[in-house]
């Protein structure tokens, strides 16, 4: 059984807070006032910088063929449908060298969720949903299935195991497990 596909065409769209790029929120939670997670795509328009996010984990997947250039300690070039994790409270830029790109993100409140992102890419696989997690099965290209037909930017919840085919297209997996409570 697999949830109600979240369409891209549905999304929550807003503009970054320091310019140069919007961002279309798929799913978050809570769905009001501060996240702990939060499912988006970025439309980075030009060069410049990334919002600070204190406090806040991200991993980024770059979707177009486009370059994107990161410029932070230890950062690299991104590479298509490779994700990539980074403190967000720390100061980012970025290059986009060959026009606007578009990038997947996951954002966890550290210390509250940690997520894991992995790709597939022309490929199948057999999803697990561990007890206690959300799953959720992004397509970043082409055409993807899960229990559900998804196009380009739409995300999908598992709520069980399933196959997911991306072997027309190309597919994020996203677990994100909240953490025990470190009160005490």
């Amino acid at each position: 059984m697999v949830g109600q596909v979240i369409r891209f065409a549905g999304a929550t769209t807003m503009p970054w807070l320091g310019g140069g790029g919007v961002t279309h929120e798929l799913a978050r939670h809570p769905a009001a006032g501060d996240f702990v997670w939060r499912l988006s795509v970025a439309e980075v328009q030009q060069d410049g910088p990334f919002s600070r996010l204190d406090g806040v984990d991200r991993v980024i997947v770059l979707c177009s063929s486009g370059r994107m250039v990161l410029h932070a300690p230890d950062a690299q070039p991104l590479q298509r449908f490779s994700p990539y994790s980074f403190d967000g409270g720390i100061d980012v830029s970025c290059t986009v060298p060959d026009g606007p790109t578009r990038d997947f993100n996951v954002m966890t409140q550290r210390g509250v969720y940690a997520a894991d992102v992995a790709t597939i890419v022309g490929d199948s696989r057999a999803v697990d949903v561990p007890t206690g997690a959300q799953v959720f099965v992004f397509c970043m290209d082409g055409a993807v299935t899960g229990g559900a037909e998804l196009g380009t930017f739409d995300l999908l919840p598992l709520t069980e195991p399933t196959t997911v085919d991306a072997t027309n297209g190309a597919a994020a997996l996203v677990t994100l497990t909240a953490l025990p409570s470190q009160v005490g």
